[in-house]
């Protein structure tokens, strides 16, 4: 009898006879069906070229350009010829003007260096001269000996200074002609170059002969760059 009961209050509840959907009960951890993964968009592949990829080959480029032409220029070519500016030096024993001196640099190029050359030697000259005096004002009982050895470099001295005094006189008279006919004056030059250089010449190499040995007792070059030059430009020039 409470079966019919449990029955019918069973069929009054679903008239139709179908009972409601049991839910499912939540399943053990790790028996879950495991969702889809979602899938990772792909990351960009990354560009072989960039920016800082080309500034870097165009640097090395550069680099070894500039190292191939250093090479090339400096093993593989012949250097430029000089260019010769003139640049006025005080030459206190020759006695051209100054305008004769640069006229003389362009025109005699040779003969301008034997002038450089002459004014070195007449200083030689002075300073070794200037020494023998010390020594005999230091000892005036022994001034004979000191006079006979002076004697030979002022003959070495007046002998170069004459040399030269007769060869800055057709440099004169040349440098004029040239200013006044400029034609001829270029003629006077090619015809007097040789002479003229070669006398210039022969007479600087009778002093350097006679002051050889001042020169071997010339002081060494002191250290240090500046010093060093210093002592170059006074050993040309003086």
């Amino acid at each position: 009898m409470f079966g019919f009961l449990k029955r019918k209050k069973k069929n009054e509840e679903d008239p139709e006879g179908k009972e409601p959907p049991k839910e499912k009960k939540p399943g053990k951890k790790g028996k879950e069906t495991p969702e889809p993964e979602q899938s990772q968009p792909a990351s960009p592949k990354k560009r072989w070229f960039s920016i800082k990829k080309l500034v870097f080959i165009v640097l090395i480029l550069g680099a070894v350009g500039g190292a191939g032409f250093f090479v090339y220029t400096t093993y593989f070519t012949e250097p430029d010829p000089i260019v010769r500016v003139y640049q006025p030096v005080a030459l206190a024993h020759v006695n051209l003007p100054p305008e004769m001196m640069e006229f003389s640099f362009n025109q005699f190029p040779l003969f301008y260096e034997a002038l450089v050359a002459f004014n070195r030697e007449v200083n030689l000259f002075d300073r070794e001269i200037a020494r023998i005096d010390a020594i005999a004002e230091r000892y005036p009982d022994q001034k004979k000996i000191a006079d006979s050895q002076k004697k030979g470099w002022e003959k070495g001295k007046n002998t170069l200074i004459k040399e030269f005094a007769k060869l800055e006189k057709p440099v004169k008279e040349t440098y004029v002609l040239y200013q006044v006919n400029q034609a001829q004056g270029q003629t006077r030059i090619a015809e007097s170059t040789g002479d003229l250089t070669s006398a210039a010449q022969a007479a600087v190499k009778a002093a350097e002969e006679q002051t050889a040995e001042l020169a071997a007792m010339a002081p060494e070059a002191p250290e240090g760059i500046i010093q060093g030059t210093i002592h170059k430009i006074k050993k040309i020039f003086l």
